[in-house]
């Protein structure tokens, strides 16, 4: 029953992720007008706004005037709804699962941004790092010091990578959006989760574009690194890697 509880309550967060998802990019406001079917501008009934089932129930097609649905808005919901049972799984009814929780809610969101549009808002990145910072003081699982020096690194290397590339290389190898990233994964994990992310995002985006290599036969193609990062990041902490890491 716990974990019921805990999926329908990310399945109904994740449905508030779709929202930001299709407005933050766009600047719109996320609390007006309600939510509507962005093609007939048709407002959404409560009937049709239920977590997954609405999306079933209706074969991922708006009501009135049958325009699909986007696949992601499914799966959005879904992910969340599994992300709080993972998160509650690990660290109970805690202090902790309100915090990761919020911090990988976050990064699903900033994923999917910068998947669809190449873009990470500051909103997020920005907003989170400050977050992250302002939360170590309260935290027993990091210092403020902890925070600090894993978004200023974080940041730093990303920085420099970004530097190298539009001033030297003369292109834009990543994006300053994936900077803030960094800094904001760092704020909330530390030296660790900034080690996961680049070491373990990067297998997972090589992975990716390994058969999109082989395919084009060069590398001249664009991927979102965002999503990778963010999910190097998750797979650390979830599976506890710091351990493994401290007593290597």
């Amino acid at each position: 029953m716990e974990l019921i509880i805990a999926f329908t309550i990310g399945a109904v967060l994740g449905s508030f992720y779709n929202v930001l998802i299709h407005r933050l990019p766009r600047g719109m406001s996320i609390v007006h007008p309600p939510s509507h079917c962005p093609n007939c501008k048709t407002k959404i009934r409560w009937r049709d706004n239920i977590p997954i089932l609405s999306y079933l129930l209706l074969k991922g097609r708006c009501r009135y005037c049958a325009h699909p649905i986007p696949l992601r808005y499914l799966l959005v919901e879904l992910a969340s709804g599994l992300l709080a049972v993972l998160c509650y799984l690990k660290w109970g009814l805690s202090y902790e699962l309100l915090i990761f929780y919020f911090f990988f809610s976050a990064l699903l969101v900033a994923s999917v941004i910068d998947w669809e549009t190449f873009l990470l808002p500051d909103s997020i990145t920005l907003g989170g790092l400050v977050t992250g910072l302002v939360l170590s003081f309260f935290r027993r699982d990091i210092s403020p010091w902890e925070s600090f020096l894993g978004a200023a690194l974080g940041g730093a290397f990303f920085l420099l990578i970004y530097l190298y590339y539009t001033r030297l290389r003369k292109v834009e190898g990543l994006g300053l959006g994936d900077v803030k990233l960094m800094a904001f994964i760092g704020s909330f994990t530390g030296l660790y989760g900034v080690a996961y992310a680049v070491g373990l995002g990067s297998v997972l985006g090589l992975l990716y574009a390994f058969p999109i290599i082989l395919k084009n036969r060069n590398l001249q193609f664009v991927i979102p690194y965002g999503p990778f990062l963010s999910a190097g990041c998750f797979l650390g902490v979830m599976l506890d890697l710091k351990r493994f890491l401290v007593n290597f």
